[in-house]
């Protein structure tokens, strides 16, 4: 990756946020692309948002949730937290290299208690889980079911394009919709793009340092983003190789306890109309 490594300032955030309530939003995820808990001041936007009336959402992979962390979070008011593990044991070290499984499931585990006991089951909790070494849909509901409010368990796919894990298509959309439906993607540095599949920013519509929120998703930029792909004239941009434009013989979603029809598009991600 080359994205530029930074952590948004609490001054910045803080006045996104109040743009955001002010064009209703009800929800914010606090993250980007990143592992938010390298945020050393994450609990601070959480309460922020909180103090607004907004419910907080974060995916991490866990491995630095000590419990000094997860008080704090918990403290803040923290809506949901989702869990990245993909994989049990020894093929979670292979996936997630440098960390290792035992450690973040002491965590989490760590986390719940401390929710379901002084937090009264305050924040929901769930897993997603991209099994990336075989491993059966049996194994991994025994594991985590009973564990979290929510799993979910998804094939892998291609991050714009970076891989191809999805072949099986058996038609293309022209557009995935993420233009009308977001969320609406800033990164750290204040950038706005169209959505997390953009491993490097590669597209921009817009900086939050020089516009606001709304002129962003008014400018003419923007508006140009979404006639490609209501047009599908997606070629020249990323999106052209993107799996998520794919209609698969099967539901990426291979399993979720939150929607047994695994539709997509309904539990992962905050969705709402950008008019």
């Amino acid at each position: 990756m080359t994205r530029k490594k930074c952590t948004m300032s609490n001054k910045h955030f803080n006045y996104l946020v109040d743009q955001a309530k002010d064009l209703g939003a009800e929800s914010i995820s606090v993250f980007g692309y990143g592992e938010p808990l390298l945020d050393k001041g994450i609990e601070h936007k959480i309460a922020y948002c909180t103090s607004k009336g907004l419910e907080t959402f974060i995916t991490t992979n866990g491995s630095l949730l000590g419990t000094d962390i997860s008080t704090k979070l918990l403290s803040a008011g923290l809506s949901k937290i989702r869990w990245s593990v993909h994989g049990l044991y020894k093929t979670y070290d292979k996936v997630h290299r440098k960390l290792r499984f035992e450690d973040t499931l002491r965590n989490i585990q760590n986390f719940i208690a401390k929710n379901n006991t002084r937090f009264s089951h305050s924040c929901t909790t769930a897993i997603s889980v991209i099994p990336m070494h075989g491993e059966s849909l049996k194994y991994i509901k025994g594991f985590w079911e009973d564990a979290v409010d929510e799993l979910e368990v998804w094939k892998p796919h291609g991050w714009g394009g970076a891989a191809k894990y999805r072949q099986e298509t058996i038609k293309r959309k022209q557009t995935c919709g993420r233009h009308n439906n977001g969320p609406v993607q800033i990164q750290a540095d204040g950038k706005v793009i169209p959505c997390c599949f953009l491993t490097n920013a590669e597209v921009v519509l817009g900086d939050t340092y020089t516009n606001t929120i709304e002129e962003i998703l008014h400018s003419d930029k923007y508006e140009k983003f979404r006639q490609c792909h209501r047009n599908g004239s997606l070629s020249g941009l990323p999106c052209e190789s993107c799996d998520q434009l794919y209609v698969l013989a099967k539901s990426p979603l291979l399993y979720s306890n939150v929607d047994q029809t695994c539709s997509i598009g309904k539990t992962s991600s905050t969705k709402f109309s950008l008019e």
